[in-house]
């Protein structure tokens, strides 16, 4: 701005100066044609009050153009601070003509952008919270369909049956005696199966996060839990892993519920081990039962839990390996490299 005054000011120099000296020049050419003693004298007077006049009146219009400049910079100044505010609703009064006009113009219209954008952000971040509240809503109510149905299916089945051969058993138990034993052995035997269905379902209502813990340390206190509360023994061979980040954590975690849990229910198994290792970057979870196994090409044993557990297999770039032969058990295998560059990001 002080460039621009200094030009402006020599300009108004030049214009004034050569404009007083167009008029000496013409005051001499008329001297020519009528001549007088005063001549020169009379056309320096005429150049130099000439140039003088030019010139305040020039600067006194260059002033008060600038003036109003500044007044209207400063008004620009003022709206875009207040834009900056968060005052989107602001608009500037389009009363300038010219290109201070067209830079008003240019501002409300950018105004406008940016309160649409704004708008619509607001409205997608409502729309993103609605819509997780109604995922969350559905995800909740489709796992207490899946345990009303796992409930109604095995367990509520199991203690129906429980009734009846108990209702039997008390029947016979002096006159049949031998049918009341085998009666009071199928008891047992439902029991146990019952006792396995709740432990399994219990243990799909267990948090599905590690919170505070690492991921071999929360594998080691769920172990611990079910070898205690079980007819199963359980075993584990768990390394400390460092470079996971806690989402991939939960979600090993995750998946070790899911195979336990399968094994608790289906397996009929004595004896579970577990294993988690890392070997050149890659982390090994290792879930197998000595239970019946069964044909993994059955539609109906091929449940959705298992395409469940291989699809967050794969979600963290690993690998869902799943090996069983009925009467030889099951064998759950997962691998998942180490993204060492992630965890350094966090």
């Amino acid at each position: 701005m002080h460039n621009y005054r200094i030009n402006t000011a020599r300009f108004q120099l030049r214009h004034s100066f050569f404009s007083a000296l167009l008029l000496f020049a013409l005051l001499q050419i008329y001297f020519l044609f009528v001549p007088s003693d005063h001549a020169l004298l009379l056309s320096s007077l005429v150049f130099v009050f000439s140039f003088l006049i030019q010139f305040v009146i020039e600067t006194n219009a260059l002033i008060k153009d600038y003036r109003m400049l500044i007044d209207h910079l400063d008004t620009i100044d003022l709206f875009i601070k207040t834009l900056s505010s968060g005052k989107l609703s602001a608009r500037m009064n389009l009363a300038n003509v010219g290109a201070i006009g067209r830079v008003e113009q240019s501002l409300n219209e950018l105004a406008d952008k940016i309160d649409t954008q704004v708008k619509s952000l607001q409205r997608l971040v409502d729309e993103n919270t609605q819509m997780n509240v109604k995922i969350k809503n559905e995800a909740v109510t489709e796992e207490r369909q899946r345990l009303a149905r796992d409930l109604h299916d095995a367990v509520s089945q199991q203690l129906f049956a429980l009734s009846m051969l108990a209702s039997a058993a008390e029947k016979t138990i002096h006159t049949h005696p031998e049918i009341a034993a085998e009666n009071i052995a199928d008891v047992s035997d439902i029991a146990r199966k019952a006792q396995g269905e709740m432990r399994a379902l219990l243990l799909h209502l267990r948090p599905v996060r590690l919170n505070n813990e690492s991921l071999d340390k929360g594998l080691a206190r769920l172990i611990r839990e079910l070898d205690g509360k079980t007819m199963i023994h359980f075993e584990a061979s768990i390394d400390p892993i460092s470079g996971l980040s806690k989402g991939i954590e939960n979600h090993l975690f995750r998946l070790s519920q899911e195979a336990l849990s399968n094994a608790l229910r289906h397996s009929e198994a004595t004896k579970v081990t577990l294993s988690l290792h890392v070997k050149d970057q890659l982390v090994s979870l290792t879930i197998f039962d000595n239970g019946q196994g069964f044909d993994p090409k059955q539609e109906k044993v091929a449940s959705y839990g298992l395409k469940t557990m291989k699809e967050r297999a794969e979600e963290m770039g690993g690998h869902f390996m799943l090996t069983t032969h009925e009467g030889e058990g099951t064998s759950v295998h997962i691998r998942v490299p180490i993204n060492l560059e992630a965890d350094e990001r966090e």
